[in-house]
């Protein structure tokens, strides 16, 4: 899935899955995701929240990208 496709969903308030989490992490450490998109990822997130499942796979997701992002 597109970047923008999944910051959309994250902005309208849907639930993000697991791979779509570890697609957009993939993407950050590959470089295929801009500044501008994780920034606006995370402002989706600011306003809408994570649940659990969603915060778990982002923090296993970025754990294992094997990236330290700067």
């Amino acid at each position: 899935m597109l970047p923008q496709e999944i910051i959309r969903r994250k902005r309208d308030g849907l639930r993000l899955s697991e791979e779509e989490i570890a697609g957009f992490v993939e993407g950050v450490t590959s470089g295929a995701v801009s500044d501008g998109q994780v920034g606006a990822f995370a402002m989706a997130v600011f306003f809408n929240g994570m649940n659990r499942d969603e915060a778990v796979a982002l923090t296993l997701a970025m754990r294992d990208s094997g990236d330290v992002l700067d």
